[in-house]
């Protein structure tokens, strides 16, 4: 995948000596990113006591969100991110206040575009930053925008370095922005909107560029919304993706140049990746309690619900607990959560502790309308869908796993009861229920199906 962040042609060599040191470095990090999966970890850490350790469960694909439902509902959370007059500066703010001063961070990381105030390297610099700024503007103005279409340059005539960042972000996720704008087409300011949005989240990806990475506050609950929908390498994929294209980004001296290293960054994204990370910072930063408000009721909350637990043993309807989350240098992730949290984490969906849960609810999904058309439980996923592929010809999908027996039955026929038997005018092609309204526990397992679907915030989608 990284191989894409690397430009080895004669003319970008030549213009940059140092550029062989990072394009090694690149390759390095290929080998690394490729060999280093089996090892990586994540740590669930309260502070008593030994954190517990998850191994996250490998070939688990990253929740999928379409088109139409990521575009409704950004529309609908968009409509409380309030436009800043500097939102840079509001950025770095949000993510770093809680860790350092603004000033100090920005000292010690190295990344001001100081210059030597003599001599021919300090005269090239100031051209390249002046060259950069100009095409900056003019690139606003082609699409119509205003020429500080970002409200970069609020603090000075230049870009800065982070200025940079954030102009390499804009570009990486233009897979995106055309559906975005499309989302935003009712606001009263959606430049400035998008601004806000972009300016977050080029700060909160640099909070993984400085020595010993850790983020809290807003910041940690955005990680751990990532994990639950992308899953843990594919994080750390976009947190390497990030710390290459923040080199070629400082060694840019021409607008071609940083815009091929925000390109690149946007292909190891994805348009999938970049769909959830506008739709989570978006929730994160629109509303005063943000994610753990937010969460649940996002579209694919239902399946990060899964993935959070598998992948790294926290429940998603717990991501306002995570208190802090930092990265090693393999990647392994240390998510600090409230006592109350890691209890939840540390047990399955159905009570108990996740190793004595065995079932699994699986459901299948129209693969026009992508309604639910069948649901089911089993103790082998693998072979349950190869039987119902045969015998049915639908996929299956797994939906929530190691739950009792009994709460699996319980969340089956609550979801009958959400989603309705075909012959009875609802969708799905099941022809019985799982418990019968007959059976004097049927209202009890209704209720406690109803409050596991509750718990990973199912809302019926």
């Amino acid at each position: 995948m990284f191989l894409q962040l690397v430009d080895l042609s004669p003319s970008r060599v030549r213009r940059s000596p140092g550029f062989i040191v990072l394009a090694l470095a690149g390759l390095l990090l290929v080998l690394l990113v490729g060999c280093s999966t089996a090892s990586r970890v994540v740590r669930l850490d309260t502070g008593k006591g030994k954190p517990l350790v998850v191994t996250p469960r490998g070939g688990e694909p990253p929740v999928q969100l379409r088109e139409g439902e990521f575009k409704a509902s950004l529309a609908e959370l968009a409509r409380e991110v309030r436009p800043v007059a500097n939102p840079l500066q509001h950025a770095r703010r949000l993510m770093f206040d809680s860790l350092w001063h603004e000033e100090v961070f920005l000292t010690w990381t190295g990344r001001r575009l100081e210059l030597d105030p003599e001599g021919e390297t300090a005269r090239r610099a100031a051209q390249a930053c002046l060259s950069l700024t100009h095409d900056y503007g003019r690139w606003c103005e082609r699409q119509g925008r205003s020429r500080d279409c970002l409200s970069l340059l609020k603090q000075g005539p230049v870009l800065d370095a982070d200025g940079r960042y954030v102009v390499a972000m804009e570009l990486a996720l233009g897979v995106v922005w055309n559906e975005t704008r499309e989302a935003f087409k009712d606001m009263a300011s959606p430049e400035a909107v998008q601004a806000t949005l972009v300016s977050a989240m080029a700060m909160y990806l640099m909070l993984w560029s400085i020595p010993e990475p850790a983020s809290k506050g807003l910041a940690a609950s955005l990680t751990a919304g990532l994990i639950a929908y992308l899953g843990v390498d594919t994080v750390w994929s976009l947190i390497q993706g990030w710390r290459l294209l923040v080199a070629e980004a400082d060694q840019a001296t021409t607008f071609a140049e940083l815009r091929a290293a925000g390109e690149r960054f946007g292909r190891v994204m994805g348009k999938n990746s970049a769909r959830v990370f506008i739709l989570l910072t978006t929730a994160a930063i629109g509303n005063t309690a943000g994610l753990a408000v937010k969460g649940p009721g996002l579209p694919g909350a239902a399946q990060a619900a899964v993935l959070a637990e598998s992948q790294a043993g926290f429940r998603w309807a717990a991501v306002g607990e995570v208190r802090s989350v930092a990265v090693s240098a393999e990647g392994s992730f240390t998510i600090a959560l409230a006592p109350g949290a890691v209890a939840m984490s540390a047990q399955g969906p159905g009570g108990g502790g996740t190793s004595s849960g065995t079932t699994s609810v699986y459901v299948s999904r129209n693969q026009v309308t992508e309604e639910v058309q069948y649901v089911g439980i089993t103790d082998d996923i693998a072979r349950r869908s190869a039987e119902q592929l045969r015998q049915k010809g639908i996929p299956i999908q797994r939906f929530m796993e190691n739950l009792s027996r009994k709460d699996a039955r319980a969340v089956e026929q609550a979801l009958i009861e959400i989603h309705g038997l075909r012959k009875n005018g609802g969708t799905l092609l099941n022809h019985i229920n799982s418990i019968a309204r007959s059976n004097p526990k049927y209202a009890e397992a209704l209720r406690r199906g109803l409050e596991l679907l509750e718990s990973i915030g199912y809302t019926g989608k």
